[in-house]
C-alpha cells in the first residue's frame, strides 16, 4: 500500500471497493478475492482494498475501532494493543505538546491525542498518510499534526514541544534486532532527543537486558522503568525520563474493568528494585506466581510483604504464604503436596491424590515440561483408573526450594 492507495481508499469508490473486498475475504481466500475485484476495479485499487481488509483483520484484536482505520498488515502488526497504548498515553495528560517519533500508522499517537496535542513524526510518507486518515476517522484531526522527518536528523521544536514519545523500530528486513543500537532510531539517539524536552517515554523491548541500557539519570534527571503485563503476558517496557518519571521501578497489570465493557483498569506496584530483603523458607499453604511485569521490574521484595509471603528460593520468583491473599500481581495456588523431584515419586503422589489430569509449569528447572506433561497424563488416564477425566487440571510446578529441585502439586485458586 502506498500514499495514493491510502488517499483513494478514503473516497466513495475506495470505500465501496473495501466493502466488496470485506465480503469476498469473509467468504474465501485472498487470490480469488483479487480476481473478482479486478472485474470492477483497476488492479492497483483491488490490491489496495484487499491490503486494507487484511490490515484491519490483523488490527481487530488490538484496537476497538479497527474497522474504521487505515493500515496494511505490516503496520497493524507493529501497533500496540489499545489498552496498553492508552495506559501509557495517560502519562502525557499534563503535557502541552507531545512529539511522537516514528509514529507509524498512529496507534500511540491516537491514544496520546486524547490527552494532549501530538506532533506525529515519521520518515515514511505512507505511514503518515495512514495516520492522517486515522485521525480523521476518529475525529482527532485537530489534535494531531503529521510531520515528515527522520529521527536521526530531526529535532523537536523547542518553543512548542515539551514532551516526547519514541517507539523505535526493532525489526529490519523481517528480523528482530535485539541490540538497542540496532534499533531505528538507536537508543542512544532516542535518549538525545529525550534530553531536548522536559519529559519523555522511550519504549523498549520487553525482554531487554537492563544491564545493556546506557547510563541514565545523570545530572539529576529522574528515570523510571515501567513493565506492563496484559492478558497473561509482558506487553511493554518503557523508560520514562524527566518529569514523566515517578518511581524508580513500576510493574503494571492491565485487567478488564468489570463496570465498563471494553475498558481496562491499571494496577501498579512501585518502588526500589529488589535487594534480597525477602526471606526464604519451604512452601507454605499457598504458592504465588507473580505476574511477569513484577519479576522484570525487580519488585518481588515490594510484593512479598503485601502478601505476608516469603520466597521459596533466593533465586526464584515464586512466593509462598500460609494465608490466602488476593492480589492482581500474582496467581495463587493451593499447595496440595511437594516433594523432591523424581518422576516416579511424583506420579505416585498424583495417583494418591486421585489426580486425573495435570498441567506442568516450571521456573528454574531444566525439565522438558511438555514431554513430562504428556507422559504423566497418559498414565493418569490409563484404563481402569476411577479418577474423573473431566476434572480441572491439577498444576505441577517444577522449581527449586532453597537450591533443591522439587515438584509442587497445586490446585488452582
Amino acid at each position: 500500500m502506498n500514499t495514493e492507495d491510502v488517499r483513494w481508499l478514503q473516497t466513495v469508490e475506495g470505500r465501496a471497493a473495501t466493502a466488496q473486498a470485506t465480503a469476498l475475504l469473509h467468504a474465501g481466500d485472498e487470490l480469488p478475492a483479487l480476481r473478482r475485484l479486478a472485474r470492477d476495479w483497476a488492479p492497483a485499487e483491488a490490491r489496495a482494498a484487499v491490503a486494507l481488509v487484511l490490515g484491519r483483520r490483523a488490527l481487530s484484536g488490538k484496537l476497538v475501532e479497527a474497522d474504521q482505520l487505515f493500515c496494511d498488515r505490516e503496520a497493524a502488526e507493529q501497533t500496540s494493543h489499545d489498552a496498553v497504548a492508552r495506559h501509557l498515553a495517560a502519562r502525557f495528560a499534563a503535557s502541552r505538546y507531545v512529539a511522537d517519533i516514528g509514529c507509524g500508522m498512529g496507534g500511540d499517537a491516537l491514544a496520546i491525542a486524547r490527552y494532549a496535542p501530538v506532533l506525529a513524526v515519521d520518515r515514511d510518507e505512507t505511514r503518515l498518510a495512514m495516520l492522517e486518515a486515522n485521525a480523521v476517522a476518529l475525529g482527532l484531526a485537530d489534535r494531531i499534526t503529521p510531520c515528515l522527518g527522520d529521527a536521526t536528523t530531526w529535532t523537536p521544536p523547542a518553543d512548542t514541544v515539551d514532551a516526547l514519545w519514541c517507539d523505535p523500530a526493532r525489526r529490519a528486513e523481517g528480523e528482530r534486532r535485539m541490540r538497542p543500537e540496532g534499533w531505528s532510531p538507536p537508543l542512544s539517539r532516542a535518549l538525545e532527543l529525550a534530553a531536548t524536552v522536559g519529559g519523555a517515554g522511550i519504549k523498549l523491548a520487553p525482554g531487554i537486558d537492563l544491564d545493556e541500557l546506557p547510563e541514565v539519570g545523570e545530572d539529576g534527571v529522574p528515570t523510571e522503568m515501567e513493565f506492563v503485563s496484559f492478558e497473561g503476558g509482558l506487553r511493554a517496557a518503557v523508560l520514562w525520563l524527566g518529569r514523566l518519571a515517578r518511581e524508580p521501578r513500576t510493574a503494571t497489570v492491565l485487567r478488564p474493568d468489570d463496570a465498563t465493557e471494553g475498558a481496562y483498569v491499571a494496577d501498579s506496584l512501585t518502588g526500589e528494585p529488589d535487594d534480597g530483603a525477602t526471606p526464604t523458607a519451604p512452601p507454605g499453604r499457598y504458592l504465588y506466581d507473580p505476574e511477569s511485569c513484577v519479576g522484570r521490574a525487580g519488585l518481588i521484595d515490594v510484593l512479598a510483604p503485601r502478601l505476608d509471603a516469603w520466597k521459596i528460593d533466593s533465586e526464584i520468583a515464586y512466593l509462598s504464604s500460609d494465608e490466602a491473599m488476593d492480589t492482581p500481581f500474582a496467581r495463587r495456588f493451593l499447595v496440595l503436596d511437594w516433594l523432591p523431584f523424581a518422576e516416579r515419586a511424583l506420579l505416585e503422589t498424583l495417583q494418591r491424590l486421585n489426580v486425573s489430569r495435570v498441567d506442568v509449569m516450571r521456573r528454574g528447572s531444566p525439565v522438558d515440561t511438555n514431554a513430562l506433561e504428556r507422559k504423566l497424563n497418559a498414565t493418569l488416564r490409563a484404563p481402569g483408573r476411577s479418577a474423573d477425566a473431566t476434572a480441572t487440571a491439577t498444576v505441577v510446578v517444577l522449581t527449586r526450594v532453597q537450591g533443591a529441585r522439587v515438584a509442587i502439586v497445586c490446585a488452582r485458586e
